[in-house]
């Protein structure tokens, strides 16, 4: 065998490296979709709380 059959050639791991860079794309980008999703979450739980506490308030008008 010939020292150029074994040694991978520059175009085969430029191909290595998009294929990882598209796939570490895809993984930030799902992770991007989560990080909205639970920002989301967080602000429907907050808007949750400041309607509870003023509720809260309405009945109990000690709670400050």
């Amino acid at each position: 065998m010939s020292e150029n059959v074994t040694k991978p050639t520059i175009e085969t791991i430029l191909e290595r490296v998009t294929a990882m860079e598209d796939r570490l794309s895809v993984r930030l980008d799902r992770i991007e979709g989560e990080v909205k999703l639970t920002h989301s979450e967080f602000y429907e739980l907050r808007a949750d709380f400041r309607e509870l506490r003023a509720t809260l308030k309405e009945h109990f008008p000690a709670i400050t």
